[in-house]
Formats: structure tokens, C-alpha cells, sequence
């Protein structure tokens, strides 16, 4: 009873924690730091162990603390060398939410217990260590994911109607997320999901490794029961716990990790031509960096793609596969690339070879990325050779569109070399082989580089409220 009345009184005083504390300054969305990490964020519906979206989770996004996000996005660029990637079930965790959690554990109604915890009472949660009263997660260091990779069984869309099945049964009888076979669901609640179970299967036990081992590279430390669970260690301020809900990402604080902007803009959709200004931060606000330069864009101009903004319910195009025009909207940017084998540029370098494609076919698991045809299991009938007989490749960069990947919105989006200074491109953004020279040796991922790229009457409607620099 006093562990109820404790909830309870927590239930009263939550609504004023909502409007009275803010985000810190040290938290940031994950997706603004590596959008590639795939977000399956459970808390935000009714997908998980409770049924019922929990308090504080008003969008769903990961948010972490600005350290523990960049060493969780170092950990997906080593596991994407060796094709494999994460996902993420949940991050921050507003105290509200454990409370939350702690009353539907005294509450009466099971909705999901056929699938996270068929054979446990969810009274015991505490008692075996399934649930904090207080959690880690509040702090801002501590994340759920799973490994994915081209094995995977793609991921189902949950319903209400969704027959529940046991979280321990097998790979491919069980809800598919997904991921690889980790040997049971997210929050199972029983003994195989702890994190050295024997009685997992080989293929699962190896894969938790993999995964155990990329994140304990990067400081973060598992959890024995789960083996899901990570804390990041490596950041001794992180001792807090924090009770602001979670919110949509504003297009406003997007920029707020960024030092390094590049702006290109054209004269409408439908323009071929653009403009490209670079920016640098000077305290709150960005500067011009040197002179701009022209650019040229799809050969249908632009449509909006698939980037750090969403989208959806503005006017204007929307990114196709094939469709020949350049994603409009905010893209960090990625893998510098080129014919050289070392090239000068603190971005991460790949030296193509006469192997390397990239991949367009959107029914391929391999969809929108670059790989070695050489040594990857071909599952694809379409993909772009990036070491042609021409120069267009000899210097690029990745443009982060449309990642994780969706099918048919739109692959291969690179900065390249153009052709001419009038002839657009089939979806990318080119220029003068000085100009991305330039980028080469200015760009620094330290930096979090962004690129913006919008028609003008476009960038002025949204300069305002995305907090976009002067053009």
C-alpha cells in the first residue's frame, strides 16, 4: 500500500513537472546526430510490456545525452563496416514513465502478458530486477536496442488485434522487429533474455556479442538481465535524473548540434541551378564562410526528401526512387568517397574500386547503400557503379537521405563532380571539382555538418521557424 500511495502522489505532481522543466542543453535527439539508427521507440505506443503509451512519451524519439549519442554513433559507423546496424527501443526515459510503469504493475489487467511476461507475475517485476523504481534511463546515459543486419526477417506492423506470442519463442515464430535473432523479443521478462543465458541458441548468443562488444568499445556497460540494456560510462555527469516530457523534434533544433552549415538554394522546384554558401557558428548564430558557389541539381529540380525534418504535411514534391530530382530539406552528411586511395579531408574517407556500387533496387536489403559487389550476397537486379569512365566520382560525399532506408524514396544521393556548369544531375548535387575540393578539406564531422537545401521561396517561409542563418 505504500508503495501505491507512493505512485499515486507522483501521478498528482507529474502535470506540474510537464510545463516546469525544460530540456537541458546537454540532451539532444538522437536522430540529429546519426539519423542511419533505425527507432522502433516502444514507450511511445501501446507495443510494449504495459499496453498503453507511458506519460511523457509525447512523440517518439530517442533523446540522449550529446556524448552518449555521438559514442552510440560511433558504435553504428564500425558495425556498419561490417554490415550491420542498430535500433533503438528506447533512451531517455522521463521519470514519469517509471512511475507510470510502477502503476500499471498495481493495477489490475495483463493486456500483453502473452507476449513480454507469460510467466511471471508482474508484481515480481522489481523483485527480479526487470524494473527500476528509479532508472537509469532518466539520466540521459542508457539505451534498449538490437542489432540489425541483411539476415534479419523484415519488421511486422504492430496492431491492437496482434495476437500476442511468447517472447521466447522462436526466431520466426515470434513478433518480428526486425532485427537479428537476439534469442528473444525487447522487455522479455524471463530468464533466456539474460544477457549470458546458455540455453539460446548459437546463432543468437553470437550476435548478442557482437553487439555487446561494439557497444563496450565505446564505454557503454550491459546489463545481466537484459540483454538489450546499456549504459554509456564514459560521462560522469550524468547522475541526474530528469522528469521533461518528449517532444517532436523541432525543425528549430535541428541545428542546435551543428558548426558547420552548407546552404543551397535554387529559384523554384523545378531549377536545375542553385547557389551554395557555406556557414560557420559564431556563438548563436552562423556567419557566412568565404564566397558561394553554383551548383547544379536533379534534372527535375527538387522534392522533399527524407532527412532530420519531417515533412509530410508541407506543399511541394515529394522524393521518388527514379525520380530525378534532389532531396529537398536538412541532411547531415556522411562518407566522403573518390578515386584516390587517401584523400585530404577529416571526413571518412572510401576509395572506390571497380567493385563498389551503390544500390537503388528498394526491394534489395541492401537498399541505398554502398557496398563491395564483389564480397556482398547480391540480392539486387539494380545498383549505381561508382567507379565509371568519367570523373563525376572522382570526389564525393554522402548526402544522409532517406536513411534508415524506405523503400522507393529515393537512393544514392551524393555532392559530386558535375559535368558541366548546365547539366543537372539524375538526383544529386554537383559542382566544380575546386568547389568540393574545398568541401574536402573545410568539413569536419566534429563539426556535425549539415546540409540545407531548399527552393528560395521556401527558405524564407521557413528561415524563421527552423532558425535558418541569412541568405
Amino acid at each position: 500500500m505504500r508503495l501505491l500511495c507512493k505512485f499515486l502522489y507522483l501521478s498528482l505532481i507529474m502535470p506540474c513537472l510537464a510545463s516546469a522543466e525544460p530540456r537541458p542543453g546537454h540532451m539532444v535527439y538522437l536522430r540529429t546526430v546519426d539519423p542511419s539508427i533505425e527507432q522502433d521507440i516502444r514507450y511511445a505506443g501501446a507495443h510494449n510490456f504495459t499496453g498503453h503509451p507511458l506519460d511523457g512519451y509525447a512523440a517518439p524519439e530517442c533523446l540522449l545525452s550529446q556524448e552518449a549519442a555521438k559514442a552510440l554513433a560511433r558504435v553504428q559507423t564500425a558495425l556498419r563496416s561490417e554490415g550491420y546496424g542498430l535500433k533503438v527501443f528506447d533512451c531517455y526515459r522521463p521519470s514519469r514513465a517509471v512511475a507510470d510503469m510502477g502503476r500499471f504493475a498495481n493495477e489490475p489487467g495483463d493486456p500483453l502478458k502473452g507476449e513480454f511476461y507469460p510467466r511471471l507475475d508482474k508484481k515480481d517485476f522489481w523483485r527480479l530486477g526487470y524494473v527500476a523504481r528509479v532508472s537509469n534511463h532518466s539520466k540521459g546515459g542508457t539505451v534498449d536496442l538490437t542489432l540489425t543486419g541483411p539476415d534479419a526477417l523484415p519488421a511486422d506492423t504492430w496492431t491492437p488485434s496482434a495476437k500476442p506470442v511468447d517472447c521466447t519463442a522462436p526466431y520466426g515464430q515470434r513478433w518480428h522487429d526486425g532485427a537479428l535473432d537476439m534469442g528473444t523479443g525487447f522487455d522479455c521478462f524471463d530468464e533466456p533474455a539474460h544477457t549470458d543465458n546458455p540455453t539460446i541458441i548459437a546463432v543468437a548468443r553470437q550476435n548478442r556479442q557482437i553487439l555487446s562488444s561494439a557497444m563496450e568499445k565505446q564505454g557503454f556497460v550491459g546489463y545481466s538481465k537484459e540483454w538489450w540494456h546499456f549504459t554509456y560510462t564514459r560521462d560522469e555527469t550524468l547522475n541526474n535524473v530528469m522528469d521533461f516530457p518528449i517532444t517532436p523534434l523541432a525543425a528549430s533544433g535541428v541545428l542546435d548540434t551543428s558548426n558547420q552549415l552548407i546552404v543551397v538554394t535554387s529559384k523554384n522546384w523545378t531549377d536545375t541551378q542553385g547557389t551554395a554558401q557555406r556557414y560557420v557558428r559564431q556563438g548563436n548564430r552562423f556567419e557566412k564562410y568565404q564566397a558561394s558557389f553554383p551548383v547544379v541539381l536533379g534534372k527535375n529540380g527538387l522534392a522533399w526528401g527524407k532527412g532530420l525534418t519531417r515533412v509530410d504535411q508541407r506543399e511541394g514534391p515529394l522524393k521518388r526512387e527514379g525520380d530525378g530530382k534532389a532531396p529537398a530539406g536538412i541532411f547531415k552528411l556522411g562518407t566522403a568517397f573518390g578515386y584516390d586511395s587517401l584523400a585530404d579531408t577529416k571526413l571518412p574517407y572510401l576509395a572506390l574500386t571497380s567493385t563498389t556500387e551503390c544500390v537503388d533496387d528498394s526491394q534489395s536489403k541492401r537498399y541505398n547503400e554502398l557496398v563491395d559487389g564483389a564480397t556482398t550476397a547480391k540480392d539486387w537486379n539494380s545498383s549505381e557503379h561508382m567507379r565509371g569512365m568519367d570523373e563525376l566520382y572522382r570526389k564525393g560525399i554522402v548526402i544522409e537521405h532517406n536513411m534508415p532506408a524506405s523503400p522507393a524514396s529515393g537512393s544514392c544521393i551524393f555532392m559530386h563532380i558535375w559535368r558541366s556548369p548546365t547539366s543537372p544531375t539524375l538526383g544529386c548535387t554537383a559542382m566544380n571539382q575546386a568547389d568540393i575540393s574545398r568541401l574536402f578539406s573545410w568539413l569536419d564531422p566534429r563539426q556535425s555538418p549539415l546540409l540545407i537545401q531548399l527552393p528560395e521561396q521556401e527558405y524564407e517561409q521557413l528561415r524563421e521557424s527552423w532558425n535558418l542563418p541569412e541568405r
